[in-house]
C-alpha cells in the first residue's frame, strides 16, 4: 500500500533511540518527546518503519511514559504504524520494537561476524535525536562513520546529535560486529493443546522445524575433526544442547524425532518449573536443519477455570520460548471437547489468522471443536497468555461413553444375528 500523507500536527522535540544487537533479534527502544503544534487536539500519531523492514517487524509496544498506558497500534500502508494519542498538551511516549531476521552473517562461512542495518527516518519535523547502537561483543566492531558527533565506548556506539531534521529525511547506518552465539530460527512450530474434561487432562505436543542461520561450514563436516576440537566448541556458534521450560506439574514427557525416541534427554524438576534438557542426534552448524517434537500431560486445572457466567476459560501461553530462537511461523491448535460451543478467543497481540473447524478422532459422534491460530514473526515476547472461552454442558461427558456403549451393543447384535443365520448350502433329498 502507498504510504499515507501525514499532516504535520506534531513536532518531535527530542528523541532517543537505543538499538540492541546483543541477542538473536534486534530490539529497539525509542523515547519520543513530541509537541502538538496544531490548533486543536490531534487523535493520531504516525511513526515510520523504514527501509522496507515492515515485513521484519515482530513486536511493537507503545506506552505513555508517565502513566504506562498502552496505546492501540494500527499498521498503515507498508511502511508506517500509528497510535491514537488524543492529547493536546506535549506528550512523552516509550516505544519498544523487535525486528526479526534483519541481520546477516558476514562473511557467510566459518565466521561469527554479523552485519546489521540501523535505519533512521521520521514522519515529523525533529529538533533533536540521539542514537545508541549496542553490539553483543566489543571485538571487531565496525560501523558507519557519519559527519557530526559519533563515538564508541566499548560495545556501545553513539550517534548524536541529529538536529532539525525535516520530515521524510532518511539515514542508513550499518554495524559489523562479532556474535558468539547460535542464531536459530524455527521455520515452523505446531503446538497442539488437547482438552479432556473426562480425564481432567491437558495434552500438549509441539512440533519444531529448526534451522541454524549462522555462518555456514567451509567444506565438509568431519566427525573426527569435531571430536578432536571439543575443547573449543564453546567458542563457536554451533548449537549442541537445548533446554525448554515446561509446567511444574508436567508428566509423561517424551522427546522424539523422525527416527524415533531420542535417549539423550534429561528431565529436571525445579521449584516453579520442569526443565527438559536434550541433545539432538548431531550438532547444528550454520545452514543445518533439525526437526523434532515433544509432548507432555498436565492437570487441566492448572490452566482451565470455570467462570460464574457458565463459561470455561483456558488461559495458557501462546508459545513456549526456545533459547536464542525466533519463529517464522507459529500455529497453535486448541482441540476442545466434543460438545463445546460459543467459542471465543482473546489474544494480547494481533495474530495473522484465526480459523474454526471440526477435528475428528476415536469414538466421536460429530467431532470436536478445533481452533487454529497462526502467527508469523514470533519472538519471546509472544509467550504471553491468551484465552479461549467456551460453553460446555456437563451432560456432554456422557456422550463418549454412550457412543462407545452403542458401538459395542451394535457389535453384539450383529454377532447374534450372524450366528443364527445359515450360510451353508443344504443337501437336496434323494428321490426314488
Amino acid at each position: 500500500d502507498a504510504p499515507p500523507h501525514v499532516p504535520q500536527y506534531w513536532r518531535n522535540t527530542n528523541m532517543v533511540r537505543t538499538i540492541d544487537l546483543s541477542s538473536y533479534v534486534v530490539r529497539e527502544s525509542t523515547a519520543i518527546a513530541s509537541q502538538n503544534v496544531h490548533t486543536e487536539p490531534v487523535g493520531e500519531y504516525y511513526f515510520p518503519i523504514p527501509g522496507g523492514l515492515a515485513k521484519n517487524l515482530a513486536y511493537i509496544e507503545v506506552k505513555e511514559k508517565k502513566t504506562d498506558k498502552l496505546f492501540e497500534i494500527e499498521k498503515i500502508g507498508s511502511d508506517s504504524v500509528k497510535w491514537v494519542s488524543n492529547l493536546f498538551l506535549p506528550q512523552t511516549v516509550d516505544m519498544f520494537t523487535i525486528l526479526h531476521s534483519c541481520v546477516d552473517p558476514l562473511p557467510i562461512r566459518n565466521r561469527s561476524n554479523w552485519k546489521a542495518k540501523l535505519d533512521i527516518s521520521w514522519k515529523y519535523l525533529r529538533e533533536q535525536c540521539i542514537l545508541y547502537g549496542k553490539a553483543e561483543d566489543q571485538r571487531q566492531v565496525r560501523y558507519t562513520q557519519k559527519s557530526g558527533s559519533v563515538s564508541r565506548n566499548a560495545n556501545i556506539i553513539t550517534y548524536g546529535t541529529f538536529s532539525n531534521q525535516e520530515p521524510g529525511a532518511f539515514d542508513d547506518l550499518s554495524v559489523h560486529y562479532e556474535f558468539q552465539q547460535p542464531i536459530l530460527t524455527v521455520k515452523g512450530l505446531r503446538r497442539d493443546l488437547e482438552i479432556s474434561h473426562w480425564g481432567g487432562n491437558l495434552a500438549v505436543e509441539e512440533h519444531f522445524n529448526l534451522t541454524h542461520d549462522g555462518a555456514k561450514l567451509k567444506g565438509q563436516f568431519s566427525r573426527l575433526e569435531y571430536q578432536q576440537t571439543q575443547y573449543i566448541h564453546h567458542e563457536t556458534t554451533m548449537a549442541r544442547d537445548f533446554s525448554i521450560n515446561l509446567p511444574v506439574h508436567a508428566s509423561d514427557v517424551y522427546y522424539r524425532d523422525e527416527i524415533g525416541n531420542v535417549s539423550t534427554s534429561r528431565l529436571r524438576n525445579e521449584r516453579d518449573t520442569t526443565v527438559l534438557e536434550f541433545r539432538p542426534r548431531y550438532p547444528l552448524f550454520g545452514g543445518w536443519n533439525y526437526t523434532w517434537y515433544y509432548g507432555y500431560n498436565v492437570p487441566l486445572g492448572d490452566f482451565l477455570r470455570y467462570h460464574k457466567s457458565g463459561r470455561y476459560i483456558l488461559n495458557i501461553p501462546f508459545v513456549n520460548p526456545l533459547h536464542n530462537a525466533a519463529f517464522d511461523h507459529v500455529q497453535v491448535r486448541i482441540i476442545l471437547p466434543e460438545g463445546a460451543s460459543n467459542v471465543k478467543v482473546e489474544t494480547p497481540f494481533p495474530i495473522n489468522r484465526e480459523t474454526h473447524r471440526v477435528h475428528r478422532t476415536y469414538f466421536d459422534s460429530k467431532g470436536r471443536y478445533l481452533v487454529v491460530l497462526d502467527k508469523f514473526n514470533a519472538v519471546d515476547e509472544h509467550s504471553k497468555n491468551f484465552q479461549v472461552s467456551y460453553e460446555y454442558n456437563s451432560l456432554e461427558l456422557l456422550r463418549k461413553p454412550l457412543v462407545a456403549t452403542t458401538f459395542i451393543l451394535c457389535g453384539f447384535l450383529l454377532n447374534m444375528v450372524f450366528s443364527r443365520m445359515e450360510f451353508t448350502i443344504g443337501k437336496s433329498s434323494n428321490k426314488d
